[in-house]
């Protein structure tokens, strides 16, 4: 007799990135879905993981992360947002953000509270909280800025009592960042249940045009309230590292400890230690990270400029272009990013993954974080057989 499995996630299957990615294997395809550099890692990162491992750090990190990582991100988000972190009760060192996200979710959402998630979103916020026993309320951001809807932010916060409101920011898919004012106004609109805050910042440092980003650490009536989540492989393009962690008062990291210790207890040592050497060593790779993805964003919408097929939104953070695309007979963006694939041998994630209830807003995903020439190639292939519009 087979036992009930009564699922937690019924309708979860195979994620949008790994499908994608299937298809971009089986076509010989290149992959501008899946949200991962295709270059090295900076090449002392190496020497220092070699160094680790020789020097003895093969064995467990203490729990809450090996405190010279601890030091050195403490020494980072003061330089950075001039946040005083105490690296023994405030930050926790992840097995990367998504784990950083689901734990603080754990630790916090119990069964029937109410999480404020915002559309579009990283597929991974609603079923950790479904998971827990928490029921997810979701809000769609406004198009075409992805800019939040106020009134229909402070209606529902008028109705519902919100245990947490989980934040993107630099925004995944979107690429839109928040000003200092959205912070503070929603800081303001949850003070009211004293929601807590969880802030997904994995692209702090990715935010272009001179744009800075705004973090809810600058702020201290928000940091009361708020954990933030941060991501070591967005920064060092070292995602297969999977190291994050998260920066929040005493209180709430210990609650965050609390079940991190029994999720993961701690983080690859050796690893931990080659990204302290690093960020100890070389404090001026993270002051050029902005300027080296801009380069990279401007190339592949200067190679797209004039496509009859794509129009790209404005990009102001993360390493994601969105595009509206056209299409005959206006077939739904998974279908179409599944031709684009075997038709044109480039892959994308439909933009309707990023919504609960598949909304389609007509939008393709496009990752740039890639190499010149592989974008140049991702370029030549979107253009292929269609006769290149004079720019205006």
């Amino acid at each position: 007799m087979s036992p009930d499995l009564n699922s937690k996630l019924p309708d979860a299957g195979i994620s949008i990135f790994a499908h994608m990615t299937a298809l971009a294997n089986r076509h010989g395809a290149i992959n501008l879905a899946q949200g991962f550099p295709d270059f090295a890692p900076p090449e002392q990162l190496f020497a220092y993981l070699d160094e680790g491992v020789r020097s003895g750090f093969n064995q467990y990190a203490a729990m809450p992360g090996l405190p010279q990582l601890r030091a050195a991100i403490a020494r980072r988000l003061e330089y950075r947002y001039g946040c005083a972190a105490d690296p023994e009760t405030g930050i926790t060192v992840t097995a990367g953000a998504t784990q950083a996200i689901y734990t603080a979710i754990s630790a916090f959402v119990r069964p029937g509270d109410k999480v404020l998630i915002f559309e579009p979103a990283y597929d991974s916020y609603g079923p950790a909280v479904r998971i827990n026993g928490g029921q997810a309320l979701y809000l769609r951001l406004e198009l075409p800025d992805f800019s939040i809807p106020w009134d229909s932010l402070e209606q529902l916060l008028s109705t519902e009592t919100v245990r947490m409101v989980l934040i993107n920011n630099p925004h995944n898919p979107a690429g839109s960042i928040l000003s200092a004012d959205d912070l503070l106004r929603i800081g303001e609109l949850t003070r009211r249940h004293n929601s807590l805050l969880l802030w997904d910042e994995v692209y702090d440092l990715l935010v272009f045009d001179g744009n800075r980003h705004r973090s809810a650490l600058e702020f201290p009536t928000l940091c009361e309230r708020s954990i933030v989540v941060f991501s070591i492989g967005k920064t060092l393009h070292n995602t297969g590292w999977k190291i994050g962690y998260t920066v929040a008062p005493e209180a709430l990291s210990q609650e965050i400890r609390k079940v991190h210790q029994f999720m993961v207890f701690s983080v690859n040592t050796p690893a931990q230690y080659a990204v302290a050497r690093f960020l100890e060593s070389h404090s001026e790779f993270t002051d050029d990270l902005a300027q080296f993805y801009q380069t990279r964003r401007d190339l592949f919408l200067q190679c797209m400029r004039g496509h009859p097929d794509f129009e790209f939104l404005p990009c102001h953070g993360s390493y994601f272009a969105l595009a509206r695309f056209q299409s005959a007979g206006r077939t739904n963006d998974l279908a179409y990013a599944e031709h684009l694939v075997a038709s044109r041998g480039v892959a994308a994630i439909p933009v309707s993954a990023f919504y609960h209830d598949a909304y389609d807003p007509g939008l393709l995903r496009f990752c740039f974080a890639k190499k010149e020439e592989t974008l140049h190639e991702a370029a030549r292939l979107l253009w292929h057989g269609i006769s290149r519009l004079p720019s205006s």
